[in-house]
């Protein structure tokens, strides 16, 4: 008999804590299977293949110790019940002999359909299975009384628990151990649990509760700490306990408090850091136990702290950073001190003063045994710093120079660097070359650096010796006996008779029939290479794949596990999965993926029932749970508003125009005003049942009242399509030059266009009023739009196949709007608007990007109507035109703001019908400084008063540097404004975050 043992793959980042299942089966039934394989090969097709046999390496557990024997597979079936034909023990070494025995002595009884071996590797041993068929399999674990004080991922962690495993009441009973384990770790010490099994035998499945009662939360006690001396214990104990400093950094362990795992933890590494800070690199500091008293409810601490010699590291001859020494020297962050951590702080000092210029460093190493310890003192002959004059690669025929040098992590000296060497970084550099070569075919090549010195400068050269290049004589697939070439490797084989070997290009095969097998079903699919050279000391290899194919899989039924609240309409959409189809890896993975987007799970997993040996046909299951529903937050306090004095920041930001500058002696009437403010917000999750987000809030102060509404469907009416509606009202008077009452309601409908989301349109229709009232400045807006309502019908389309958003290298940036405002839909007054822009991003040599964009705004009126002046185009700034300051293009007026102060004339954008802006910029990369970078841009255009361009068109010619940070580059601009209007500086400056467009 022998085993098969599989392992599922591609599985999402949280199966990375998963048991691994391995799953075993009888050697006639997988013998058979491969014959019916056999039997169906296409030969019409393939006429000169015939699949050879397929031989299974297999793990042998033969000899090692069985740490547990488990019946598992049925609830009703224990072990006490059948202990007598077991002839395998716990204990004892595995013996497949008495394995076959106990198998064939299960069969016998009658009582099973068919019995299955699973072997599991244990840190004991091995665990050993006997799986009971017709088989029930592990679906949801839930845990009422725990989920509302612990994460429900976090608590499946605790209890490791078994995707597709069968139903075992050993795993069971080690989740309840590990359960109140964890309970008692976190101060929970009266804690119980109780697991309740709930069977689904429909479809096999068994659901197991673990019904918690946490109790009260244990305070901590006292502090005893053991091994150092009374004085130093005093001293130690002083330290966690009573310490400012340990307060400081959440490490205190203070009678009364609330117990906290994450506080003794703390406390242990403040003690272990203390002692080393005192030379004591070798001390350790344990946990021995927490003394629960059940009348006190308070639990007392005992650390047991091995202090260790005195072990004193000086680093003489150059200054070195305390956190950096720490970094470079390993007697820092290792327990204990021996030959090789000491040599290794040498070498990693060498190499860090190598990297700094100082290439012909030293570092010498004397260590003394003292009466309390020992010293390590480093001592640094730095020598002269020199420079790297030259990097290069030699010898290399077939790949060019321009391939080989970005893996060279040797740098060439540049502006405020003497460059990168050390011999660390140039056996780092051989050995990237090497691979770069064996990736290409050389298998033989040898790279030999070279150091040369040239005064007090650097060459170093990289000498290559190709070598012959492996070539692939032939190439033979044996074991696709269902599918031929063309549908496992669609893309075509990378390994081909005539062309170059290497084993990335065997890795890239694999990679592709593996996906392919998995998305068409085949879970159990193998894939085997060899390559042999035709003759001893040939480069030409006879190149084999070897596949086994397994059975495909097709999903028989699909089940839905955990949801509550949670319409099975909406995770069938979500999902997407259907009955009678090929059970593909890849759509597993996309359901599970898409479960999570909405975000009203907080865990989903997608999984056949049971682990895929033999079987062609299986259930999945899809296992849910359901995140908190609804959210609350609301706070209260009490404001004094200094309404009036000088205008904060010397602007003032109208609803619908841009913020506009006001002289700084401008003042308005000062007065104070005192009262309560309060905010509240309510969310509701997965209303209805379909992932539907529904939110309420409010905000109440004595100057400003505002209320939202939202409401947001992923799926409207189960289509595509996504909406959401939004609704809000405020009245403002915070702003002592104008009172403000403003009210939105709009309805969005949104749908993608395309598989890879890159296409978007939007159709929306949305309802605005704004009405502005105690305009201290009168001309600022016109008369007739104090009070403007608009009733807006629009379409968008978005297309982005920018590489980054934030940064874009490469791609296209599209966006069209066209909206129509007209006076039979509600509308104060009619016309029409449209703005479209196209950017384009491309790479060229020498990393530059090519950035370029084109915007156009069109706006007209219908009949007597007009544009409302917040619905019209404003332009110049860090963003549009960077010769002008911020709105500070177009049609500009002259007006003046009279206040408290007396008045003063203001310089107004007025804005325009019209937008044309065109972009250009030369996006340089700086070689000596990783994420730096310098522009050199152009900026044409303005805002034109009419339509047909209508006024000045301006040019603008500037330059800018770019720092790259995580969140965007900062950026810095500066333009010249070739042809500016007067009064308006020729030169700007900006700076700012992200990118112009």
């Amino acid at each position: 008999m022998q085993m098969h043992f599989s392992k599922r793959q591609l599985r999402s980042s949280y199966t990375a804590w998963r048991s691994v299942w391995a799953g075993v089966c009888v050697v006639l039934i997988f013998c058979t299977l491969l014959a019916q394989a056999q039997q169906t090969t296409d030969h019409s097709r393939q006429p000169a293949r015939t699949a050879p046999q397929v031989k299974q390496v297999l793990p042998s557990y033969e000899g090692q110790n069985v740490a547990s024997v488990e019946i598992a597979g049925q609830p009703d079936v224990t072990f006490a019940t059948v202990q007598q034909l077991i002839a395998q023990k716990q204990g004892e070494p595995f013996a497949q002999a008495k394995i076959d025995q106990t198998i064939a002595a299960l069969k016998s009884s009658g009582r099973f359909n068919d019995v299955q071996l699973q072997v599991i590797p244990d840190i004991s041993g091995v665990r050993v299975l006997f799986i009971l068929q017709p088989g029930m399999y592990f679906g949801m674990y839930q845990f009422p009384g725990a989920v509302q004080r612990y994460s429900y991922s976090r608590l499946l962690q605790v209890t490791n628990y078994p995707p597709e495993g069968p139903y075992s009441q050993f795993d069971i009973e080690r989740s309840k151990d590990a359960l109140l384990k964890f309970f008692q770790r976190s101060g929970y010490f009266t804690a119980t649990v109780e697991p309740q099994i709930e069977t689904v035998a429909q479809y096999g499945i068994v659901n197991v509760n673990f019904n918690t009662k946490l109790g009260k939360r244990a305070k901590f006690g006292k502090v005893d700490i053991q091994g150092p001396t009374q004085q130093e214990t005093l001293r130690l104990h002083d330290k966690i306990t009573t310490s400012i400093l340990a307060r400081l950094r959440g490490s205190a362990i203070r009678a009364g408090k609330t117990y906290s795992p994450r506080t003794l933890d703390s406390a242990r590494q403040y003690l272990e850091n203390a002692l080393a800070k005192e030379d004591r690199l070798n001390a350790q500091v344990k946990l021995v136990g927490a003394a629960y008293d059940p009348e006190s409810n308070r639990a007392d601490i005992t650390f047991h702290v091995e202090e260790g010699p005195l072990v004193r590291v000086k680093v003489e001859g150059a200054h070195v950073w305390s956190w950096t020494r720490k970094k470079l020297l390993p007697v820092y962050q290792e327990v204990g001190v021996d030959e090789e951590i000491i040599q290794e702080g040498k070498n990693n000092l060498v190499s860090h003063f190598q990297s700094k210029g100082y290439f012909d460093s030293q570092v010498a190493v004397n260590v003394q045994q003292q009466k309390d310890g020992e010293s390590i003192v480093y001592t640094i002959t730095k020598g002269p710093r020199h420079k790297v004059e030259r990097v290069a690669v030699a010898g290399n025929q077939t790949l060019r120079s321009e391939e080989l040098l970005p893996h060279v992590t040797v740098e060439k000296e540049h502006f405020l660097s003497h460059g990168k060497y050390s011999d660390k970084l140039v056996r780092a550099s051989a050995k990237n070359l090497e691979g770069v070569y064996r990736a290409a075919g050389f298998s033989a090549v040898k790279v030999q650096p070279e150091v040369k010195r040239e005064g007090d400068d650097l060459n170093v050269v990289f000498r290559v010796t190709e070598g012959p290049r492996d070539v692939v004589q032939t190439l033979t697939l044996a074991g696709n006996a269902t599918l031929p070439v063309e549908q496992i490797a669609p893309h075509g084989l990378k390994v081909v008779a005539g062309q170059p070997y290497s084993q990335k290009l065997v890795d890239d095969d694999r990679n592709q029939v593996m996906a392919r097998y998995l998305q068409l079903g085949y879970l159990t699919a193998t894939f085997r290479s060899t390559a042999k050279a035709v003759n001893k000391g040939s480069h030409e290899v006879r190149v084999v794949y070897q596949i086994y194919e397994g059975p495909q899989v097709t999903t028989n039924n699909i089940i839905t596990l955990g949801a509550k609240a949670t319409r099975q309409s909406y995770i069938d959409l979500t999902t997407r999965l259907w009955k009678n189809t090929p059970m593909s890896e890849g759509d597993m993975l996309a359901a599970e993926s898409n479960l999570y987007t909405p975000g009203i799970f907080d865990w989903a997993e997608v999984d056949p029932r049971r682990q895929i040996t033999t079987q062609n046909r299986e259930d999945i299951v899809v296992k849910v749970h359901e995140a908190k529903r609804n959210q609350l937050t609301y706070g209260f306090g009490f404001e004094v508003i200094n309404r009036g004095g000088s205008v904060p920041s010397g602007t003032v930001a109208v609803p619908g125009l841009p913020p506009i500058g006001l002289n700084k002696d401008f003042q308005t009437s000062q007065k104070t005003f005192y009262g309560p403010r309060g905010t509240f917000e309510y969310t509701r999750k997965n209303f209805r049942g379909k992932a539907e987000t529904l939110s309420v809030g409010a905000i109440a102060g004595r100057l400003n009242q505002r209320g939202t509404f939202t409401w947001q469907n992923p799926n409207f009416r189960s289509t595509s399509w996504a909406t959401n509606f939004t609704a809000s009202a405020e009245h403002s008077s915070e702003n002592p030059i104008f009172t403000s009452r403003n009210g939105d309601a709009g309805f969005q409908f949104q749908k993608n266009l395309d598989a890879k989301k890159t296409q978007n349109l939007f159709l929306r229709y949305n309802f605005r009023e704004t009405r502005l009232s105690k305009l201290l400045i009168p001309a600022l807006i016109p008369a007739e739009d104090l009070r403007v309502r608009l009733s807006t019908l629009s379409a968008t389309y978005i297309r982005d196949t920018r590489d980054n958003s934030l940064d874009a290298h490469k791609g296209i940036y599209q966006s069209y709007e066209f909206g129509l405002n007209p006076s039979f839909l509600g509308s104060s007054v009619d016309f029409s608007r449209f703005l479209g822009q196209t950017a384009y991003y491309k790479r060229i040599p020498a990393n530059i990007v090519w950035a370029n964009s084109i915007r156009l705004g069109l706006e007209g009126a219908f009949g007597d109507s007009h544009v409302p002046i917040s619905e019209k185009f404003f332009s110049g700034g860090g963003s549009t035109l960077r010769g002008f300051p911020l709105n500070g293009a177009g049609p500009q007026n002259t007006i003046s703001a009279c206040g408290s102060s007396g008045c003063f004339p203001i310089t107004v954008p007025v804005g325009g019908t019209e937008l044309f802006i065109i972009n250009s910029e030369f996006r340089i990369p700086v070689p000596f400084r990783k994420g730096l970078g310098v522009v050199g841009f152009y900026d044409g255009g303005n805002v034109f008063q009419k339509l047909g361009l209508t006024g000045q068109y301006t040019n603008t010619l500037g330059f800018g540097i770019r720092y790259a940070t995580p969140v965007g580059p900062v950026r810095v601009d500066i333009g010249h404004n070739m042809n500016a209007p007067v009064g308006v500086k020729s030169t700007q400056i900006f700076i700012t975050l992200g990118q112009a467009f």
